[in-house]
């Protein structure tokens, strides 16, 4: 679980947690006769809320970067001989398609931020670089150099394997509903950690 996560998480459940149980409470002692259904609608609800906070809280950690790009509504590609610093990349609905191949990647650490609440994330690394990723989306598939999930809250962190170079990609991918894909050209395999 990436340290992002390990942050959010525990708050969201446990706000979540605290109102399903006020709804089961206010029930069970018949202040509001909710029912079963109703009871299912509430926690229904209260898990979109929960969803919402962890979005939120999930915002608030990477808001420390200067170098943002957001757009509400559409897609985020890479141009042509475009330079990579730190930065965050941020979508509401659409995807985000970043071609490394011919990017000016800076020597040393760079840190990218790639948030999408629905839609894909797709990364292509070219052959040399040494890549760190953390991918996790609520619902939806991670494959991120060769190791794929799919499913419900799915968070993985892999490492390039065998890489060793003077350029090191730190590449933090995170979805609601969609998908992430991280390819690197040549080996593209890496290994969890």
């Amino acid at each position: 679980m990436t340290s992002r996560l390990q942050d959010v998480l525990p708050v969201t459940v446990g706000v979540y947690l605290i109102a399903v149980g006020g709804v089961f409470a206010v029930d069970s002692f018949g202040l509001l006769d909710i029912g079963f259904a109703g009871m299912i609608e509430a926690a229904v609800g209260l898990a979109l809320i929960a969803l919402g906070v962890l979005a939120v809280l999930a915002w608030i950690r990477v808001r420390r970067f200067s170098r943002r790009l957001q757009r509400a509504f559409g897609h985020v590609r890479s141009g042509d001989d475009w330079s990579v610093e730190d930065g965050v990349i941020r979508t509401a609905l659409g995807d985000i398609h970043l071609n490394l191949d011919d990017a000016a990647l800076p020597v040393g650490d760079t840190e990218l931020t790639l948030l999408c609440w629905v839609g894909t994330v797709q990364v292509r690394v070219p052959e040399g670089v040494e890549l760190d990723v953390t991918a996790q989306t609520f619902i939806g598939t991670v494959d991120v150099l060769g190791v794929r999930e799919e499913g419900f809250i799915r968070d993985i962190h892999v490492r390039s394997m065998g890489a060793s170079s003077d350029r090191h990609l730190r590449l933090r991918l995170s979805t609601v509903i969609g998908e992430l894909v991280v390819v690197q050209a040549g080996t593209g395999r890496g290994r969890r950690v």
